[in-house]
């Protein structure tokens, strides 16, 4: 217990002796680079982050992509870059010899905004090219393909069928209800759902 009472993270990191200024900055380097260390390594998990971040901070619907959605977690990670580098910024310009509390502010204020300008650019890069690969189910509709598990009469299979240059593969029905067996050519004529209704070619 005694450890843990002498225990100073400032003076961990050479603090020990820093100012009112200096630990402003510092914990703000800190506090964003923790965090937008630990909203990385959650995305890398897959998914993971969006579901705490909404839990945490009340932000529904972060995992979407969303207009409101992508705005919501592009502000939370700008947040964490303007933190991060506004600290950094200001603590590089205080240990610079004619370094001045105005101009500390002001670079970490100029470098912090920066920061956060760019990581909005990049998450919206991420946003669009994520967006730019999907394909609408909808846009099945008039292909050729084949049945890959049988569609049994009245019920449910799947077909594989060519959508934009891509083989994919979706849940399908029989338009009249009939079986189609495995391997059979169909057509897509229609949807139900997310549920692709196709006849034999």
């Amino acid at each position: 217990m005694g450890l843990l009472d002498s225990f100073d993270i400032f003076e961990l990191l050479g603090f020990g002796e820093a100012t009112g200024l200096e630990l402003l900055f510092a914990a703000s380097a800190l506090v964003g680079g923790i965090l937008f260390l630990l909203w990385f390594a959650l995305m890398m998990i897959g998914g993971v982050a969006a579901d705490i971040f909404e839990g945490l901070l009340g932000m529904e619907g972060v995992g979407d992509l969303g207009a409101d959605a992508s705005f919501k977690a592009l502000t939370f990670q700008g947040l964490m870059a303007f933190m991060m580098f506004f600290g950094l910024g200001g603590l590089y310009v205080l240990k610079t010899p004619s370094g001045t509390a105005s101009i500390a502010v002001l670079v970490g204020a100029l470098t912090g905004t920066a920061s956060m300008y760019a990581t909005g650019k990049l998450f919206s890069l991420f946003v669009s090219l994520q967006a730019d690969g999907t394909t609408e189910t909808s846009d099945a509709i008039g292909s050729k393909g084949q049945t890959y598990l049988k569609i049994p009469q009245g019920g449910v299979g799947q077909v594989t069928v060519e959508v934009n240059g891509v083989q994919r593969t979706y849940n399908a029905k029989s338009h009249d209800d009939a079986e189609i067996d495995t391997g059979d050519f169909i057509e897509v004529v229609g949807m139900m759902g997310n549920i692709l209704v196709v006849k034999r070619a």
